[in-house]
C-alpha cells in the first residue's frame, strides 16, 4: 500500500497514534500496516509519517546529550501537530536564555540581523528566532531561523537552507556536543556550532519545528531521512 494515499478516494493517510494502523484524513478509512510500511516507519515514536528512518538510534541515544536532543524532538511532534503550536510552545518554555531572541523576546538583538537579512527575505517571510554564538559582536554571527529556512550566518557569509527541500537530517555527536545537521553530514548544524550548544531541548524542539514548517508548505514532499549514528 502506498503510504501517502488512500485507496478508496486518493487522500493522505496518516499513522494513527497507536501507530499500529493508517487512517484516511479525508474519509475516515483504516489500514493495517503492511510490512513495507513497518519497515520504512521503523520502530520509532513520532505520530506524524514524515521520515524514513535510517539511523542507529540506540548509537544516538547512548550519549546523554543526544539523547536529550532526540526526547524532545518526538516528545514536540507527538504533543504538538502544527508548527504554529510547536512555536508557542518554544516561545513559552524553552526560549529562556539570553543568547537566544525574537519578535518580543530579547528584541534588540534581533534588529542587527534582521537588517542583515532584510534583502534575503521574502516579502511574507517572518523570522521566527535568532541564536547569537557571542563569538563577534551580536548581529555578525549565529543562525536565523524562518518559517520558510535557516540561515547560518558566519560575519560577512551567509548560507542557507530551504526548509521544504531539506533531504535528511544527520543527527550525531562531536567535541562533547549533539551535531544536527540540515542536509549536509559536515555543515549546517543547528545543534553543536551554535551557541544552543547546551540547550538539547530547544535544539530538538526546534528541529521539530523544521520538519513542521518543511511539510506544511509541502505536504507531498518527499519524506525527511533521519540518519546519523554516535561513535
Amino acid at each position: 500500500m502506498e503510504l501517502n494515499k488512500c485507496p478508496n478516494c486518493s487522500g493522505k493517510l496518516a499513522l494513527a497514534k497507536n501507530r499500529k494502523r493508517l487512517v484516511c484524513s479525508y474519509c475516515g478509512s483504516e489500514f493495517p500496516l503492511d510490512e513495507i510500511t513497518r519497515s520504512e516507519i521503523g520502530d520509532q515514536p513520532v505520530n506524524m509519517d514524515w521520515f524514513i528512518y535510517d539511523w542507529d538510534i540506540e548509537s544516538i541515544r547512548s550519549n546523554k546529550a543526544c539523547d536529550e536532543v532526540v526526547k524532545s524532538f518526538i516528545r514536540t511532534l507527538n504533543d504538538y501537530e502544527t508548527s504554529s503550536a510547536i512555536e508557542a510552545y518554544m516561545r513559552e518554555y524553552l526560549m529562556d536564555f539570553d543568547d537566544v531572541s525574537a519578535y518580543g523576546i530579547r528584541e534588540e538583538k534581533l534588529k542587527g540581523i534582521a537588517g542583515r537579512l532584510a534583502r534575503n527575505l521574502l516579502p511574507e517571510e517572518r523570522i521566527v528566532l535568532y541564536y547569537d554564538d557571542g563569538i563577534l559582536i551580536h548581529g555578525k554571527t549565529g543562525i536565523v531561523v524562518t518559517d520558510k529556512r535557516t540561515f547560518f550566518v558566519e560575519n560577512k557569509n551567509v548560507k542557507e537552507v530551504m526548509h521544504a527541500k531539506i533531504p535528511f537530517i544527520n543527527v550525531g555527536f562531536s567535541m562533547g556536543y549533539p551535531k544536527v545537521r540540515l542536509g549536509d553530514k559536515y555543515v549546517n548544524d543547528i545543534g553543536g556550532g551554535c551557541a544552543l550548544v547546551s540547550h538539547f531541548d530547544l535544539v530538538g524542539a526546534l528541529m521539530a519545528l523544521i520538519c513542521a514548517f518543511a511539510f506544511e508548505e509541502r505536504p507531498d514532499r518527499p519524506k525527511i531521512k533521519l540518519v546519523g549514528s554516535v561513535n
